[in-house]
């Protein structure tokens, strides 16, 4: 649908040094002052109230420095208020509902600030003479109070635990600058009652924000990027990838005419906005592709999570045929739509070089022939390196989508390789999915066959650590990563445990109860949704298997009913007539006492997946019925620790 744009401010100045201008969200919560002094500054207000201090931004070139000693030359607000259709997502159409702040500086550059309900963006906008530059590095910072908290993960990779740290610097003196760096998103607990998310969107050919703590008593969270590669050496997990070699000096090579990405803020004082916020997605470029009627979001029949396991049949699970001839079945069965082969079935440098053990071509055409899809593993710098040939070679296969693998790099080229296996892969109707990869930061917009991002810690990790997908884990997903973008975290685990996690490679467990596990269909947003566990084991319980095989993977609508920060979250999604309410809790129990009026007033009939009686104790006892419901009334729920609820509202 058509934006409407109003300009409703304009102020036009050869040398205001020392001006000071503001530009307010449409509710006017949210207040952004862009201070001129010698370097330009933002401080960003809620309700009145500060929760972030004065911040520099500016971006250093070869010969001049964008940002210091400023002289604006004009300057003007304008309201935006468009209803965007979405190929797929958590709803059919989002607001995009903004003031923009577009203030042109001498020297051929703009700062564009937005302004939405929920939070504020800003970012760098060149026409210069030259036609190509060197940003040698781009300061961004943000600033606050003393005495405050933020979540952030404890290791140095997104697939890591979430821990609450002080900021002082006399909390975080073993932070290491030289060798440490924050991954985003993170969120900061700016003032007692307001919270404030950080992170990007709208990255392209250009490298990965993070941000170091700086090394100042006041607490600074400064930008920082990895260099431009010069040259690269193989390296990585089992050296799937080719890691920086050579530095350059300076962080991207770039067109001295572009728009940069954008730096984000979400900030609210009710924990439900950081659980379902569209801003990544609104600040990212429209889609490129034409015809996405092809794009088609499922689940997924997955061999490697539960170590290739077949069990009552007269063949050894393996990479192999008749293991996913197996799988197919499994997939046709209960209505999946893909199954995936994962890594192995090719050499993982020559993608072209197939195991004489995985049939391809009868694999694909045996899917074929039940209404089953095939995506394939491999690793992403091979497949980049070996695009055309491998991408037209898996054409020739009918294979539907790729997984790409072990990307371990955020430099430039490493995020421009992300857009050229996009725009690959679009060209030939695949669906791809990045795993092993950095953050999503809005390419599923503008290539909606990029259908899920890992970039987090998920179920993989109970194959190789029985302590990090906690119970307090799975609960601060939503509040951390979901408005990042979809995931991959890979859940439908059926050995759910309340205590005594062992480790266990084939067949691992999975923390919580079997109702919390199987929320997460519809609490984490996963467009390509994997059944991680083995057929067998899903076969022994059907009930259950259909029931979470029917949960869809995207939505009309959403909404978050209630969500309290890593303690307990809700989540209400509609598909069609059909309305899904999923939540889950952490170490402490939780009674949901939840307003249904939205469905509409009425009874209607109702599925329910809940803990059962003994579910505190024995992690897989659960509770499936099938009931009226009357959404004139509060519909109450208990949680036990680590548990979970799928109500499923037919409303026909």
């Amino acid at each position: 649908m058509k934006s409407k744009i109003f300009p409703i401010l304009l102020v036009i100045a050869t040398s205001l040094f020392g001006q000071t201008t503001q530009v307010n969200s449409p509710d006017g919560n949210i207040r952004v002052e862009i201070s001129l002094k010698e370097k330009v500054y933002y401080s960003v207000f809620f309700k009145n109230e500060r929760v972030l201090e004065a911040s520099p931004i500016s971006m250093t070139l070869t010969d001049k420095t964008l940002g210091t000693n400023p002289l604006i030359l004009n300057s003007q607000v304008q309201q935006v208020n468009e209803q965007i259709k979405t190929v797929w997502g958590t709803r059919n159409t989002i607001a995009d509902n903004y003031n923009l702040l577009s203030i042109n500086f001498e020297g051929n550059y703009r700062l564009e600030f937005r302004t939405y309900n929920q939070g504020v963006a800003y970012r760098f906008v060149t026409s210069l003479k030259e036609k190509q530059i060197q940003v040698k590095n781009e300061e961004v910072a943000f600033r606050f109070n003393f005495g405050v908290n933020a979540w952030m993960t404890v290791g140095q990779s997104y697939e890591s635990n979430y821990k609450k740290t002080k900021l002082d610097v006399q909390e975080m003196i073993n932070f290491n600058n030289a060798i440490n760096k924050i991954y985003l998103p993170i969120v900061v607990q700016a003032t007692p009652n307001v919270k404030v998310w950080i992170s990007e969107a709208g990255l392209y050919d250009y490298p990965s924000l993070f941000l170091d703590r700086g090394n100042d008593y006041e607490n600074f969270l400064n930008g920082t990027f990895e260099k431009y590669a010069l040259t690269t050496k193989t390296g990585g997990f089992s050296n799937y990838a080719h890691i920086t070699d050579q530095k350059a000096d300076y962080i991207a090579a770039t067109a001295g005419s572009r728009e940069f990405p954008w730096r984000l803020i979400i900030i609210s004082d009710d924990d439900r906005t950081f659980v379902d916020n569209d801003m990544v997605y609104l600040l990212s470029k429209p889609t490129a592709i034409k015809e996405t009627d092809w794009i088609k979001p499922g689940k997924v029949a997955w061999d490697w999570w539960h170590d290739y396991v077949v069990e009552g049949e007269n063949f050894r699970g393996g990479v192999n045929t008749q293991t996913y001839l197996y799988h197919i079945d499994f997939a046709a069965k209960y209505g999946l739509e893909y199954i995936l082969i994962d890594w192995l079935w090719t050499d993982k440098y020559d993608l072209t070089l197939i195991s004489p053990d995985v049939d391809i071509k009868k694999i694909t055409e045996y899917a074929r022939s039940k209404n089953v899809d095939v995506i394939v593993w491999c690793p992403g710098h091979t497949l980049h390196r070996q695009l055309n040939k491998a991408l037209d070679l898996f054409a020739y296969y009918g294979i539907a989508g790729v997984k790409a693998d072990f990307f371990g790099r955020e430099d430039q080229t490493g995020i421009k390789m992300y857009e050229d296996i996009a725009r690959a892969t679009a060209e030939r109707n695949m669906l791809i999915d990045f795993h092993g990869a950095a953050k999503p930061t809005g390419l599923s917009r503008t290539y909606p066959n990029v259908i899920n991002y890992e970039a987090i810690a998920g179920n993989e990790w109970n194959k190789l650590n029985s302590d990090k997908v906690t119970l307090n884990h799975k609960v601060m997903i939503p509040f951390m990563r979901s408005s990042q973008g979809p995931m991959d975290f890979t859940p439908g685990g059926m050995r759910n445990l309340q205590s005594g996690h062992n480790l266990h490679f084939t067949l691992p467990s999975v923390h919580g109860t079997r109702s919390n596990e199987m929320a997460l269909y519809v609490l984490y947003f996963e467009p390509l949704a994997m059944l991680c566990d083995a057929p067998s084991v899903y076969n022994r319980e059907p009930e259950i298997t259909r029931f979470i095989a029917q949960i869809p993977t995207t939505w009309d609508d959403s909404r978050v009913l209630e969500a309290k920060f890593g303690e307990y979250v809700v989540i209400a999604r509609k598909t069609k007539n059909t309305w899904y309410v999923a939540g889950i809790t952490g170490e402490n129990i939780h009674q949901a006492k939840l307003d249904l009026s939205f469905v509409g007033s009425g009874t209607y009939k109702a599925s329910v997946l809940k803990d059962g009686s003994n579910a505190d104790r024995v992690g897989t006892d659960y509770l499936l019925s099938s009931d009226k419901i009357d959404t004139n009334k509060p519909f109450i729920i208990n949680m036990v620790n680590g548990g979970g609820f799928v109500l499923k509202i037919d409303m026909e």
